[in-house]
């Protein structure tokens, strides 16, 4: 059986694709994963068509894939958060109005990111919570770093209205 354009691009390109989806990811893990899972799926889509552009196909299935882990781990992360008060990692030298007050205040903070436009939350969240500087993010998401900036200023503004509007409290500089 002759490989298909799929497979030789695969092949020919591969490091080049690691090393695209490492932008994403800083586990070998998530980046093995992610490229397998590329071509799986370009692999499937070609078995009813030619791709014309095998390697471009490649790089964007593989952008869609890591955006979509990126936003489905950020939710995993809003969930944590909101069930980490149920566990005993909270308790501790604090007081119990302390321990609730903390809690309260990472729930609200929770409910504000998730309020944000998806675009404006993914940046927020790959800059918050994965750690990534604002260049990484935006050779992440093929955006200026200027974009990427916009997108931060807006998501902190919009969680510190949020979080006043719900409160009535002035949000911290953390957040």
């Amino acid at each position: 059986m002759e490989p298909t354009a799929v497979q030789d691009a695969f092949l020919e390109n591969q490091s080049a694709l690691k090393r695209f989806i490492s932008r994403f990811f800083r586990s070998v893990q998530d980046v093995e994963d992610v490229a397998q899972e590329t071509f799986l799926r370009a692999y499937r889509a070609e078995s009813g068509k030619s791709i014309a552009q095998p390697k471009a196909f490649l790089f964007r299935i593989a952008k869609h894939i890591a955006l979509n882990q990126l936003s489905r781990k950020s939710h995993q992360v809003t969930e944590y958060l909101e069930d980490l008060g149920d566990s005993d990692i909270l308790i501790g030298a604090g007081s119990l109005e302390d321990e609730v007050a903390a809690h309260q205040a990472v729930g609200l903070h929770c409910e504000a990111i998730a309020a944000l436009t998806p675009h404006c939350r993914r940046v927020y969240m790959m800059r918050k919570v994965h750690g990534m500087s604002q260049k990484e993010i935006a050779s992440s998401l093929g955006i200026a770093v200027s974009t990427v900036e916009k997108h931060l200023i807006k998501g902190v503004a919009q969680c510190g209205r949020y979080i006043r509007g719900r409160h009535g409290a002035e949000p911290r500089a953390s957040y």
